[in-house]
């Protein structure tokens, strides 16, 4: 049983679109799928025309109360099409993290109830969240391989290399072997610009990049919209042809897991920057974010820390050369860091760090 999770923070990178019609063409080609839905949003659930809140049941309860005697997930499994099911999201897994708060082991709780399926399946699929909280500690615990989409747009390389260093992050401090691949989507050859974008990401993740793109393609757009995979909606678009090119090189892959972090050179990064790791050691937070002078005090998405099982969070953060104040943001509480010293300027509640 191969478990494959499709992860990016980025949004509009296809991530749903990719879990929902790579697991229908592995279904397509003969493998037992299951495609489970993550993500609160519940995009693929929604995309699969199911209405979540009608679910009597939902995989929030399945891990609520997974080593407590609690319901296996079967109980919340659905009949897609043949070859095919679907675990459903729902918005209430939004408050997973706060249920478990303090709760030792939670981020074994999916890998325990998909080890319990009575009849494995040859994939699971995953959607995961677009934040690196506990859903998606969850998923990385689980999984054996993670698929990054990544579009054709000026940022895309960047937050491809900041996520396999996340990915790199959590498997130093935890041990547990992913193997890392990038899929180019939304990829219109057409336009110079996406033809370099590709280019570039091929030449920095030579080994990891599969060879199939998925090309723009309003049919995508439309089977989703009418709440089926690609597979049942049209077979002769160039959507269908993509995904299961990119499903053949699912299945000609090895199974063994393996940790994958490419090295992204100076050379071809000129304005690469010391890497700082900061880390806060916090067991009962659900959720905590870095902010500071170098991303002035906004804790968005991309300063989400990361927490291994001992209850550390950390992050790695690309600084210039230079002093920075900085805080963490824990369940939304600003907290000074007790490893770094403190200013004694004008801010002495700051934590601050120089750069060489």
């Amino acid at each position: 049983m191969r478990i494959i999770a499709i992860v990016n923070q980025k949004g509009g990178c296809g991530k749903t679109t990719t879990a929902i019609n790579l697991a229908a063409c592995l279904a397509e080609r003969g493998k037992r799928t299951l495609l489970m839905d993550l993500d609160p949003q519940a995009h693929t659930t929604v995309g699969l025309n199911i209405r979540p809140e009608e679910l009597p049941t939902t995989l929030y309860d399945c891990l609520a109360q997974a080593f407590e005697g609690g319901q296996p997930l079967e109980w919340v499994m659905k009949s897609v099409s043949e070859n095919l099911d679907l675990i459903p999201g729902h918005m209430n897994l939004s408050t997973l993290a706060e249920r478990l708060a303090g709760t030792p082991g939670r981020e074994d709780r999916l890998d325990y109830l998909i080890q319990g399926i009575e009849n494995p399946f040859d994939f699971i699929i995953i959607d995961s969240p677009p934040t690196m909280g506990l859903l998606t500690f969850m998923t990385l615990k689980a999984c054996h391989q993670v698929i990054i989409p990544v579009e054709t747009s000026f940022f895309s390389l960047h937050g491809v290399g900041k996520l396999i260093e996340t990915i790199g992050i959590y498997h130093k401090r935890l041990g547990h072997p992913i193997k890392i691949r990038v899929l180019v989507t939304a990829y219109d050859r057409r336009t110079r610009f996406a033809v370099e974008v590709l280019e570039e990401i091929r030449s920095h993740f030579p080994s990891e990049t599969y060879q199939t793109v998925i090309r723009t393609n309003v049919k995508l757009r439309e089977a989703a919209s009418h709440g089926l995979p690609i597979t049942r909606y049209n077979r002769r678009c160039n959507g269908f042809l993509d995904y299961l090119a990119v499903s053949d090189e699912v299945l000609s892959e090895t199974a063994e897991s393996r940790l994958i972090i490419p090295a992204i050179s100076v050379e071809a990064h000129p304005e690469a920057h010391p890497k700082v790791e900061f880390s806060y050691f916090n067991p009962e937070a659900s959720h905590v974010q870095l902010v500071g002078d170098f991303n002035s005090w906004q804790p968005g998405e991309g300063w989400n820390m990361i927490r291994d099982a001992s209850g550390e969070w950390m992050i790695s953060a690309d600084l210039k050369p230079g002093r920075y104040r900085y805080k963490f943001v824990v369940d939304g509480q600003w907290i000074q860091d007790p490893n770094r010293t403190r200013d004694n300027g004008n801010e002495p509640h700051d934590s601050m760090i120089e750069v060489n």
